[in-house]
């Protein structure tokens, strides 16, 4: 913005309008000091005799008395208030204007801008005492090389008024609008992919950066959710069980930072949170179905999620147990694991979730009550862990018997056996665990990637 100046005229215009009112009430208050005169005569002198009355003011008169009172009073403060911001941004302009040519004068001598502008220390070859008057203050942000000096930019501050100048500008009016409130963020946090906006903001139309945060409990500690800097945020499984808040900062004229009241704590019918985890309800099925005599391959340029259903035809992935649990798809551990070897990968699952590692199932395990010896263990292991896992067992995670696609294509032992992929390899093969009909314990083995089991999606 250019620079401002006081219009005087305004001012006197102001001041003859109130002398003239004030006038105007001085004579209204006189012409009710009336009196008149009514003569008599004395037949004995013909004296003249004079009475004179005086009316008083009635009720209405006072409340319009008092009424222009008050409308001279606010004419009168306003008046003030804008002469005053208007000679504050003056002095601030001023100010500048003076230490702008002190510090370029002190550049000319030093070859460089001062590093401070302290007065409470000497001048020197890298300070320079910059007074600015009245209650104005200076602000004298570190220079852009600190060993050198070639630039500057200084600002002035009287209250919320701000003035700032650089070494090639005039005095600019950079007054920030504070951001006082945001409103509760919108959306439900019923479901895993729901997304969730930040809500209205005082004053309205301000700029702002977002970031979302989450918690464990609703007033615990907010940490920053990664990438999450929209003013939309889509929640992801990580997010389960977690309450959810958003941060806004003000940006350009606009300061200050103001963070949301916290949400619902996110959840989703279709995860279960086990002791400190969060597992997938069901075995995934996602992806186009292939027949179970090709190998699920890594397609490009245009990749193909590919999938077996048991029996192959597409009832085979969908159809449930007799609990009503559905089998799911069948996935060779490349195509699980999208052709990547990293242990706990995304793979297949959805955001914020990945394939289970080894020892993702052996916390697992153990959250259920088998013992770390027991978990490192091959083989069967535990005790009643299979039947806690299983399809009606009290863990809650329902894995059904799905049976598998064996390595020459073929569907085994639906209804007999549950065998779900880890992320971790074991030389050239990967950890699995089996489940079976007839045991109440859980089988761990590394076997074939290239034989079709069941997954199980866990959260980050």
């Amino acid at each position: 913005m250019g620079n401002k100046t006081i219009n005087y005229e305004k001012s006197n215009s102001l001041s003859l309008s109130l002398n003239k009112l004030k006038r105007q009430l001085r004579r209204c208050i006189l012409s009710r000091s009336l009196y008149s005169q009514s003569v008599s005569y004395s037949p004995d002198a013909f004296a003249v005799r004079r009475t004179v009355s005086q009316k008083g003011f009635t009720i209405v008169e006072l409340l319009v008395v008092i009424v222009v009172i008050g409308i001279l009073a606010a004419i009168t403060i306003v008046a003030y208030r804008g002469i005053s911001g208007k000679a504050i941004e003056a002095s601030l302009q001023s100010d500048l204007s003076s230490a702008s040519r002190q510090l370029k004068l002190f550049q000319v001598e030093n070859g460089a801008y001062p590093d401070t502008i302290s007065c409470a220390i000497p001048d020197s070859s890298t300070n320079k005492c910059l007074k600015a008057s009245g209650s104005n203050a200076f602000t004298y942000p570190a220079p852009n090389n600190s060993s050198s000096p070639q630039t500057f930019t200084l600002d002035a501050t009287n209250g919320t008024t701000v003035y700032r100048i650089t070494n090639d500008s005039t005095p600019t009016d950079v007054t920030t609008t504070p951001i006082t409130a945001i409103a509760a963020i919108s959306g439900t946090t019923t479901a895993i992919g729901n997304t969730l906006t930040a809500g209205a903001l005082t004053p309205s139309g301000a700029t702002v950066t977002y970031q979302w945060q989450s918690a464990t409990t609703s007033g615990g500690t907010y940490t920053d959710i990664t990438g999450a800097t929209a003013s939309t945020y889509t929640l992801i499984v990580s997010d389960f069980g977690k309450y959810i808040k958003v941060v806004a900062t003000g940006t350009g004229s606009y300061a200050g930072t103001q963070t949301s009241a916290a949400s619902a704590v996110v959840s989703d019918p279709n995860w279960l949170a086990v002791g400190t985890q969060v597992w997938a309800k069901y075995n995934l099925n996602v992806g186009t179905r292939i027949a179970s005599a090709t190998n699920q391959t890594n397609n490009t340029p245009n990749p193909i999620l590919e999938k077996y259903c048991y029996g192959n035809t597409d009832a085979g992935c969908t159809n449930t147990d007799a609990n009503g649990i559905p089998y799911g798809a069948l996935y060779q551990w490349d195509e699980a694991m999208q052709y990547v070897t990293t242990e706990s990968a995304q793979g297949i699952c959805s955001a914020g979730s990945h394939i289970p590692s080894d020892n993702d199932w052996k916390i697992l395990e153990m959250q259920l009550g088998m013992t770390q010896v027991q978990a490192d263990d091959t083989g069967w292991r535990g005790t009643d862990q299979g039947t806690k896992l299983k399809s009606g067992g009290t863990s809650g995670l329902n894995m059904p018997l799905a049976g598998y696609r064996n390595t020459d294509g073929s569907f085994v032992n639906l209804s007999l056996n549950a065998d779900l992929w880890s992320s971790s390899e074991s030389s050239t093969n990967a950890w699995e665990r089996h489940l079976y009909s007839g045991d109440v314990s859980v089988y761990r083995n590394p076997l074939v990637k290239g034989t079709g089991f069941s997954v199980r999606c866990l959260g980050n």
